[in-house]
């Protein structure tokens, strides 16, 4: 959720469109890989620990929470430090919350590192749409996210049927572990693809008047 005072497009974009869609097709990729791929090995992951069900439930319900919630935060710091550091550093909150799923000792660790990367998450989706709106007028904007949305309707699809192979072949720890790969090769694109799109930071976009005012616009 970025300000209002940030939404206007220069006539140019830095980036090659194709550029531009990859990077947006990996940005709200991260969604369904965490969820869709996930699901298939909470089963096996919650009967190794010996959790209930409630617990199993909160494993979705706190990452989606932190999801939600943390965009109200990552979008004013975009506008005041740019989206390619708060990309950037979602993304490795993101490997590293997957990472830390992979060798979880307890149930309770696993919710934590899944609030985590629910944290992270919430970095690359709002910076997905925030780079739209930098880079084009609406109706290229359009265009240009409904390429993108292919691209995650794609993740989408081999998500769950990817993720329920790795845990019959390697156990939950594999699939979990494959979030952790997709992260990383999303971090290596944007650290290697992906330009600053903000021209103008706010240097107010953290203060508390503005924050209120934003999240109310």
């Amino acid at each position: 959720m970025s300000s209002p005072a940030t939404e206007a497009s220069p006539p140019h974009p830095p980036m090659r469109a194709g550029t531009v869609v990859l990077v947006l097709s990996l940005l709200l990729g991260l969604q369904p890989i965490a969820t869709d791929l996930y699901l298939p090995a909470l089963p096996s992951m919650t009967a190794a620990f010996g959790a209930s069900m409630p617990q199993a439930q909160l494993t979705l319900t706190a990452m989606l929470l932190a999801f939600g919630l943390s965009q109200l935060v990552w979008g004013p710091m975009s506008d005041r430090f740019g989206r390619r550091p708060v990309l950037l550093s979602g993304l490795v909150m993101y490997v590293l919350a997957s990472v830390g799923c992979v060798f979880s000792g307890t149930f309770e660790q696993i919710i934590g590192w899944r609030t985590l990367q629910g944290i992270a998450m919430g970095a690359g989706v709002m910076g997905a749409r925030a780079i739209v709106r930098d880079l084009y007028a609406p109706a290229e904007g359009a265009r240009i996210m409904s390429k993108s949305l292919t691209g995650l309707g794609v993740l989408a699809c081999l998500s769950s049927p990817l993720g329920g192979l790795l845990t019959e072949v390697g156990g939950w720890r594999t699939a979990l572990a494959a979030l952790a790969v997709f992260g990383a090769a999303t971090l290596a694109v944007l650290f290697w693809r992906l330009e600053e799109t903000l021209t103008h930071r706010n240097p107010d976009a953290l203060a508390p008047a503005t924050l209120l005012g934003t999240w109310g616009h």
